[in-house]
């Protein structure tokens, strides 16, 4: 096979691949807007602040379906503790909220069926609930809890804002991990033979561990991650050695890793990675169980993509890149700044959700008259007559740390 006889298949089956998740993604990005904007994390802050079973619980059902990152629920997190959230509150908000979405759940059912795509927020809820169990117990014992209530601020939303995040924010976000794992996917569809999966890989004493070794330190993001399983369970792969990989990659990387050693301690670091691992292999296991139950019958993972006509698939893809497209040209479109009359350097600043976190934040305050956010230099300007020290409590507040400010 030549050079470009290659890169053509990989490139064909890329976009065979993106051909059936692209009207999932629309309408997952339709219902995320509205779930973004009309829950949001307001409504999630003021729930989460009494040391009980009841705040894990809300956290974990208000994490599972919200369109959040690993990246993006970061900062989240950090601003729940700071307001008073319980530890156990938000190791579980951590491990629900970027292992699904419901933009991921309908692209794992585009390409994996309607098992693995009830599997993933049954393991969330399943993984969250032990996870802030344990957490919980363990502050108690350590005389953590009280009772001190999160403070919140309104923020009233309407439907613009809703498709502005839907389809503008989040392409944004996660798009470029989408395009990622398109790629891998038809990179290993085209390029990996059959005979290496089913000789190695389809051993789960092999690819249990390896899956989670791979998944938990690097970055990959729940929707993103879909080709790139389902490539490996056409080729060989045990499925539920991939669903170990779609749970336990979202939840965790390094970054976040870093972010509960350095904020909820080490006890709870190691409780956090050992429950994934270990709530990742058990629904694995148990997925594979009901795969051999069935005579490891291929039909149960069959996607839901195939029930779309080609043409509706074809104006989707196209869709969804533009909105790539259209996104990527709004994000790095700066305003012309004139009037601002304070700057801040946010270092933490990394996405557009995180964009919009510190905009939201800081738009809730009286007497501001402009903000202008260049993500690149990750820096914020502001247009008002107070303090700095307001806005600065504001940025703090979205959960971002302010590391120099200047008045302009």
């Amino acid at each position: 096979m030549t050079i470009l006889n290659l890169i053509y298949s990989v490139l064909k089956d890329s976009w065979n691949l993106l051909l059936n998740v692209a009207p999932f993604l629309l309408l997952g990005f339709a219902i995320a807007g509205l779930l973004h904007s009309f829950l949001g994390g307001n409504f999630i802050r003021k729930h989460l602040g009494k040391g009980r079973f009841s705040s894990v619980l809300k956290s974990v059902f208000f994490g599972i379906p919200l369109p959040v990152c690993s990246c993006g629920v970061i900062p989240i997190a950090a601003s729940l503790k700071r307001e008073g959230a319980k530890k156990s509150s938000v190791l579980a908000f951590l491990y629900a909220t970027p292992t699904t979405g419901v933009d991921s759940i309908l692209a794992t059912y585009a390409f994996l069926g309607i098992i693995f795509a009830i599997f993933r927020p049954v393991a969330s809820l399943v993984g969250g609930l032990l996870i802030g169990a344990v957490a919980l117990k363990i502050e108690k014992e350590e005389g953590e809890i009280n009772e001190k209530q999160i403070n919140t601020t309104g923020n009233r939303k309407n439907l613009g804002e809703a498709l502005k995040y839907g389809f503008l924010y989040l392409p944004n976000e996660i798009g470029k991990w989408i395009i990622i794992g398109v790629l891998i996917g038809g990179a290993i569809t085209a390029m990996v033979p059959k005979s290496l999966f089913t000789a190695y890989l389809s051993k789960p004493y092999i690819s249990y561990p390896l899956m989670l070794a791979v998944s938990i330190p690097l970055y990959v993001c729940a929707t993103g991650s879909i080709p790139i399983a389902a490539a490996l369970i056409w080729k060989g792969l045990n499925p539920g050695a991939a669903l170990a990989f779609l749970i336990a990659g979202p939840a965790t990387n390094a970054i976040t890793i870093t972010f509960v050693l350095k904020d909820l301690g080490k006890k709870f670091a190691a409780l956090y990675i050992t429950g994934i691992a270990v709530t990742a292999t058990a629904f694995g296991l148990l997925f594979d169980f009901i795969w051999k139950m069935t005579g490891e019958n291929s039909s149960i993972l069959m996607g839901g993509g195939k029930y779309i006509p080609d043409y509706l698939k074809i104006a989707s893809a196209i869709i969804f890149i533009a909105l790539l497209l259209v996104s990527k040209i709004k994000s790095e479109k700066i305003r012309e700044v004139k009037n601002m009359k304070i700057k801040f350097r946010v270092p933490n600043m990394t996405c557009i959700g995180c964009v919009e976190a510190i905009k939201n934040s800081i738009s809730n305050l009286k007497e501001v008259k402009d903000i202008v956010i260049d993500l690149k230099s990750k820096e914020v300007m502001v247009d008002t007559e107070l303090p700095p020290e307001e806005i600065e409590e504001a940025i703090v507040k979205a959960g971002y740390t302010v590391e120099e400010k200047e008045v302009l």
